[in-house]
């Protein structure tokens, strides 16, 4: 078909042997007045977002645009925009950019690189867009990105600039309030991320926290009772993946007033159940106030 622009849009009218046997009508057509063929013109400029999707398809730098041509965008702008979209992040660009934050003296981004990289960015380090971000990273350790993390999450991200990521990040955050199948990944994400090295269980305070933070989202009614019980509760020792796991079930589903000990719920609703039952008989207000359930400040090296 090569540059025959004529033949491409007639070809559901038209014959390979018609379009072989009318070239001569073609090549008169073409010195028909400029205004009449414009649009096709344009499209077959080097700089048309058309002209490029051919080119690099085969190099495999694009990977949507065929679709866009099929009828799937509205306007160039959407061929343009998802052109951009489904460029790859350089790795040379991820590398520089993990330079610009990385520890001196280890092969890691560490506490002052994250303060570094929060600002940069535009969020305070215990903002929930963070939380999301060391997820998206696959961070497995708190106030630590190592270069794979780093580099690997952010070509994941398709992120290669502190203002690419900061527009992920947005997506993100609006896709989790959408999609609660997506914020249990990130629910479950958080235990394993707050726990410190060695450790198989999240401190109470640290548990606090996360919970606060992580439901900055799909909060759940129960919370700030929940959180209150805690905090009454200090000689809780901690609390293990399955009582972390569970509580969103739990939030999700669970009618106090008609809670059932017998079911297989963590020996902490049983508990938690009791004291909402006693403080509902004793007339205490059911909504603590907010300072009463207020969790400890999280330092940007992890400790309280």
């Amino acid at each position: 078909m090569g540059n025959c622009w004529t033949c491409f849009k007639t070809s559901t009218e038209n014959s390979a042997g018609d379009c072989a046997t009318n070239a001569p009508e073609r090549t008169a057509n073409d010195n028909r007045d400029a205004s009449e063929r414009g649009e096709t013109d344009e499209l077959l400029t080097s700089n048309s977002p058309v002209h490029m999707t051919s080119l690099h398809l085969s190099s495999g730098f694009l990977t949507r645009p065929v679709a866009l041509l099929n009828g799937n965008a509205n306007t160039m702008g959407d061929i343009i925009g998802t052109i951009k979209d489904s460029q790859q992040v350089s790795d040379h660009t991820l590398l520089t950019l993990y330079q610009r934050y990385k520890d001196p003296q280890e092969d890691a981004i560490l506490s002052e690189g994250i303060e570094r990289l929060c600002s940069d960015l535009r969020y305070k380090p215990d903002d929930f867009a963070i939380l999301v971000l060391a997820w998206r990273l696959d961070a497995s350790q708190m106030c630590r990105f190592t270069r794979q993390e780093f580099v690997q999450g952010l070509r994941n991200l398709n992120a290669d600039s502190v203002d690419s990521v900061r527009l992920r990040l947005e997506q993100a955050v609006e896709k989790l309030k959408e999609d609660s199948e997506l914020f249990k990944q990130l629910y479950r994400f958080t235990f394993g991320f707050g726990l410190e090295p060695g450790h198989r269980t999240l401190s109470l305070d640290m548990a606090i926290i996360l919970w606060r933070l992580v439901f900055t989202v799909h909060t759940p009614k129960l919370l700030d009772r929940w959180l209150y019980f805690l905090a009454q509760h200090a000689q809780i020792r901690g609390v293990p993946k399955d009582t972390w796991n569970m509580f969103l079930n739990f939030a999700e589903t669970c009618d106090i007033t008609s809670y059932n000990d017998e079911e297989a719920w963590p020996s902490l609703f049983d508990d938690f159940v009791e004291y909402e039952n006693d403080r509902a008989n004793q007339n205490v207000p059911e909504k603590p106030d907010e300072d009463d359930t207020r969790p400890p400040t999280l330092r940007t090296d992890g400790s309280l």
